[in-house]
């Protein structure tokens, strides 16, 4: 937050032109991110359509356990800080995933879902991970990047006993189309930073650009030709 205020409050000081140089930066980040989302609507619709992207339903039952029994009411319930479940011949297309549980006497502290974006990877890796977003409904979805996935694994939670009430899994849900332009953290972070950093590194360059050009060196200064 300090940081957040630390940004603002350098803006403000900045001269009119600065001032207006950014502005743009922002406006034109968000208007690309318009763009993409409108582009992600279209293609997802286009690849529902010939079949690549189908909505089905799947139960816990398919997917390999490690760290988890079942209780003798249905419920899975977490043996380790390390619970996972690997999903068995996942689908090529996974756009989305929603999951419809309910979590008790512990709170699952993350949950979220690893996916490998190549064939031919070993395991899975910190960096293709997508956390899960609670819906007014009670259900957690989870948003996938586009393309192919090779391997699908829900992580339900870091701590050991968690009890967890699986009712339904959704692989590729219907989305609707303002789902599309829902802002993420990751996305709300580049949003404030981005843009900022873009009309820095403008200004820079168009600094550096003058100097040299008033310097003589881009415009073949009188005195090196001498």
């Amino acid at each position: 937050m300090n940081r957040i205020k630390k940004l603002g409050c350098a803006l403000v000081r900045l001269p009119r032109r600065d001032k207006q140089l950014v502005a743009l930066c922002y406006a034109a980040f968000f208007a690309v991110s318009l763009l993409v989302s409108l582009y992600s609507f279209a293609e997802d619709r286009v690849q529902r359509a010939l079949g690549n992207v189908t909505e089905t339903e799947i139960s816990a039952a398919d997917f390999e356990w490690t760290d988890l029994e079942q209780s003798p009411g249905g419920a899975l319930v977490t043996t380790s800080a390390d619970p996972r479940m690997v999903l068995r011949d996942p689908p090529v297309y996974v756009r989305g995933v929603r999951v419809e549980a309910l979590f008790r006497k512990k709170d699952p502290g993350e949950f979220c879902i690893f996916y490998k974006p190549r064939p031919g990877m070993e395991d899975f890796d910190a960096n293709y991970r997508v956390w899960a977003r609670v819906e007014a409904d009670g259900s957690y979805t989870f948003a996938l990047p586009r393309g192919k996935i090779y391997g699908l694994r829900l992580d339900p939670g870091i701590y050991a006993g968690i009890e967890m009430e699986i009712t339904g899994i959704t692989l590729n849900p219907q989305r609707s189309f303002g789902s599309y332009f829902a802002p993420s953290r990751l996305w709300l972070l580049c949003q404030l930073v981005a843009p900022a950093l873009a009309a820095s590194a403008i200004q820079c360059a168009a600094e550096a650009f003058f100097a040299l050009k008033k310097g003589g060196r881009l415009s073949g200064g009188k005195e090196r030709w001498k």
